[in-house]
């Protein structure tokens, strides 16, 4: 009887591993990720989080890794916050989609219920996912504030591993330098429901503050493709060669492609800056987060007062300009009817807007788009068409003055040159000066 090479080297191999038992017990736990995901479809979560611990140790940008790690965390009732980060970069690649319904389960577990009923509410499985998840039940529960978890704090010393500093750091810039722009740049970052970052260094993780650097230079990397692709177009448009057209519709698909990966790569490290610092709050303390909110807040209030003093002089000349000039920037002022979203129904309501841009038919130039870019990573930009098919684009809706002004002149420090005011009177655009004339007169 002939036996072949391979079954030789199977017995071999066979009796190796039964002679020898404990390799194999070694190859589990050395992050096996076959049998970790096969552990985590049997709902063997205890088993899985060893593997999956080493695994994203090894790889931890890899989503899926993140997934079935803050899953078997929280299986196995640790809700600390390396759960939620785990969690929050597997829905920030959206791998997979029930990732929201198991932050919701996170943040459920720790008694806050708006934010479990965000997340819960965000994710979008099919009818026969959301039975086996009984997401209806977990939805009421929240709703009733009823914590059905139990909370198993984290073992230090076990396999929960923390991936967030605990202490702060000055910016290594040899490694990773921030870029000049950035360094005296004002904008408004929420980091959790209490605090809103206006500068870099505001950041107090290391690995927070370098991911925010990298969205930064993303923008600007996209801004510049944005700005070349306008200019591929035009071209595309003005030339009747087939060649170069051919040509040049390949480059405009190609920086389309750049720019929504540059979109997409800036919105994750910006989510996960906002969850490193989010930790480092957690860790610290509500004691010393208040401490750190009141420093901000000084500056904040020394900022706006800087403003309203370098401005005290344009704010009164542009109260007492004649109508004639408001009039010449805005197309038939007195004829433009607008919808106001939140408009109380009241006698001469009055609404402050700041607009940054008005176009024929909604043409935006390049330049705006790049400012419209930048400026809508942190605010609401609204939008109307008025009677002569100008798109106007404005931020903000005010009815005090004074809160308008600050607004307008904040957004001319980040950008916007050419913002100034627009007044609305019970939802009709009027002239500026006439609506402070009225206000100072009453």
């Amino acid at each position: 009887m002939r036996i072949s090479c391979k079954s030789v080297g199977f017995i071999i191999v066979s009796g190796f591993y039964l002679f020898f038992p404990k390799l194999s017990v070694s190859q589990e736990t050395a992050g096996n990720e076959p049998l970790a995901v096969e552990y985590f479809k049997e709902g063997n979560y205890e088993k899985a989080l060893p593997i999956f611990t080493r695994l994203i140790n090894k790889s931890p940008s890899n989503a899926m890794y993140n997934y079935y790690y803050g899953v078997s965390l929280l299986k196995n009732n640790r809700f600390d916050t390396a759960t939620k980060e785990a969690l929050l970069n597997a829905a920030v690649d959206k791998t997979p989609s029930n990732s929201n319904f198991y932050l919701g389960n996170y943040f459920h577990a720790l008694g806050n219920w708006s934010e479990a009923l965000d997340f819960y509410k965000r994710y979008k499985g099919s009818n026969r996912e959301r039975r086996e998840l009984e997401y209806d039940k977990y939805i009421d529960l929240c709703v009733k504030h009823i914590n059905p978890f139990k909370v198993v704090k984290g073992d230090k010393n076990g396999v929960f591993v923390d991936t967030i500093k605990g202490t702060p750091s000055l910016p290594d810039e040899k490694i990773f330098p921030i870029p000049d722009s950035l360094k005296t740049e004002w904008f408004n970052f929420q980091i959790n429901s209490q605090l809103t970052y206006h500068g870099i260094y505001d950041f107090r993780s290391e690995a927070a503050k370098i991911l925010f650097a990298k969205a930064w230079i993303a923008t600007g990397k996209n801004d510049s493709i944005v700005k070349n692709t306008d200019i591929l177009r035009k071209a595309h448009e003005e030339t009747h060669n087939v060649t170069t057209r051919i040509a040049l519709v390949q480059r405009i698909v190609d920086a389309e492609q750049q720019s929504y990966q540059l979109l997409r790569d800036r919105e994750k490290y910006f989510e996960q800056a906002r969850v490193k610092e989010a930790g480092y709050w957690e860790k610290t303390g509500a004691d010393a987060m208040a401490l750190f909110i009141t420093q901000i807040s000084e500056k904040e209030k020394a900022r706006a007062e800087r403003l309203l003093n370098e401005t005290k002089k344009a704010d009164i000349a542009e109260a007492e300009a004649p109508v004639a000039e408001i009039a010449a920037d805005n197309a038939a002022p007195e004829e433009q009817q607008v919808v106001e979203e939140n408009q109380n129904a009241t006698t001469n309501n009055i609404v402050f807007k700041v607009q940054i841009g008005s176009f024929l038919n909604g043409k935006q130039t390049p330049a705006f788009k790049s400012k419209y870019n930048k400026l809508s990573k942190f605010r609401k930009i609204d939008h109307y068409k008025d009677s002569k098919n100008y798109v106007v684009y404005t931020i903000g809706n005010f009815t005090d003055y004074k809160d308008a002004t600050l607004l307008k002149n904040q957004l001319i420090l980040e950008g916007a040159k050419g913002a100034f005011l627009a007044a609305f009177k019970n939802g009709v655009r009027v002239p500026v000066n006439s609506v402070v004339k009225d206000l100072s007169s009453k």
